[in-house]
């Protein structure tokens, strides 16, 4: 059972015991659920509405809308835009391990740009694109204040200046997937619908409708996160803050199976701006060594998404 926290008791005077749960999930497991966070469940129902709705639509119009991995600001420059197919992706490349089987699973990507309406984005341009963009436009926002109140909290844990976080990812690219994942088929090689990883996010915030994810403990085991409500958050910390922490906290590795029936999850991943350097905190090198070399966030994203999306650069 992961710990639950409930932002509804963040107030002045139990704060800093809520921010001391977190580090200690942060220290045990990496994970645990989030709830009383004040937003309305139509947020939820709405996104996950229009996603089913889109990932009905026919293969061949969902292909019009195919995930861009780069603009035209570069080839190191990852949009992460569009739909992706049954198949396309593989998390274990995420690692470093390119040649594991690719994932069952359909996903459809949203960055910050989908704050702007003015921003030229991949949704189809009818009823059904007006209603997933804005569904989606909606869920991103409210991901963002929610990671950055669980932000907040982990610097006071940290004993680190409350906005130490919000200074250092106030323009980080976030970014949002919504995932459909399908039931596990005969056809099917196997029941992988998402490959063994960690994240490289500062946090990771996710919600789903059934289960099927499923974190390694400490021991090896892998172990089932059931959660029955769609609108309680799912949290992992990530790369980020294991190198931070000089791996006091807990980047734990994760993965989804297949279940018998179609499973809907979707899932926010807060970033850091690209010039934050990300370095142990000096409380836990006092008495050992680092475990990581500084380096700037922009560097790590790059060596983490070349390795996605096969390109040359990535290192493990």
């Amino acid at each position: 059972m992961i710990p639950v926290i409930n932002l509804e008791t963040a107030h002045s005077d139990a704060e800093r015991k809520l921010a001391d749960e977190i580090s200690d999930a942060c220290r045990q497991t990496g994970f645990f659920v989030v709830r009383g966070h004040g937003i309305a469940p139509e947020v939820f129902d709405d996104a996950y509405t229009a996603s089913l709705r889109f990932f009905e639509l026919p293969p061949e119009t969902k292909s019009e809308f195919a995930m861009r991995t780069s603009t035209a600001r570069g080839d190191n420059d990852y949009s992460p835009y569009g739909y992706s197919a049954l198949l396309s992706e593989n998390a274990y490349a995420y690692t470093g391990k390119p040649d594991m089987p690719s994932d069952y699973v359909e996903k459809f990507s949203a960055g910050r740009l989908i704050l702007r309406d003015d921003e030229e984005l991949p949704f189809p341009a009818d009823e059904l694109g007006a209603e997933l963009r804005a569904s989606l436009k909606r869920y991103f926002a409210a991901c963002e204040t929610v990671a950055g109140r669980i932000a907040e909290l982990l610097a006071l844990a940290l004993d680190l200046p409350r906005d130490f976080f919000a200074t250092r990812t106030n323009t980080s690219n976030d970014s949002l997937r919504s995932h459909l994942y399908p039931g596990v088929a005969p056809e099917f090689l196997n029941d992988q619908g998402m490959g063994q990883h960690t994240d490289g996010t500062l946090i990771t915030l996710l919600t789903q409708d059934g289960p099927g994810l499923q974190l390694q403990d400490r021991s090896g085991r892998w172990l089932d996160i059931e959660v029955a409500e769609r609108d309680s958050f799912i949290v992992n910390i990530g790369d980020l803050m294991a190198r931070w922490s000089n791996d006091e906290y807990v980047s734990t590795p994760h993965r989804v199976r297949l279940a018998d029936r179609r499973r809907q999850s979707i899932v926010f991943f807060k970033l850091a701006n690209d010039d934050t350097v990300i370095e142990c905190f000096p409380k836990f090198v006092a008495d050992r060594s680092a475990k990581y070399e500084p380096i700037r966030y922009e560097d790590f994203s790059l060596q983490k998404m070349n390795l996605l999306f096969g390109r040359e650069g990535g290192t493990r």
